[in-house]
């Protein structure tokens, strides 16, 4: 299974990466409840980050253990946050044409 996880922030020579819920886990079009015991959370090494790994980028912990980024994963959730955080300023929605 592969697993995903965000960098949620930097913190000396480590990364904190939060660990997403697997698809599987999730009723399909809900957002996971979350406590606070089922948040996963890791510190990675700088130094093993994929190039251009910053917050927010998603990574994808391969079957061997490798980390790489996915920007496909981060570019929509990127998009997801920025559409949330211009619905709460009021800024009409962006067309996609």
């Amino acid at each position: 299974m592969v697993r995903q996880l965000i960098i949620d922030r930097f913190e000396g020579l480590y990364a904190i990466c939060e660990e997403l819920a697997p698809a599987g886990r999730q009723e399909a079009g809900k957002k996971p409840a979350r406590s606070g015991k089922d948040l996963h959370f890791f510190g990675i090494e700088k130094s093993e980050l994929p190039e251009n790994a910053r917050e927010g980028s998603v990574l994808v912990i391969g079957e061997d253990g490798t980390l790489s980024l996915d920007e496909e994963a981060t570019a929509a959730r990127r998009a997801k946050l920025r559409a949330m955080q211009d619905n709460l300023m009021g800024k009409p929605a962006k067309s996609k044409t």
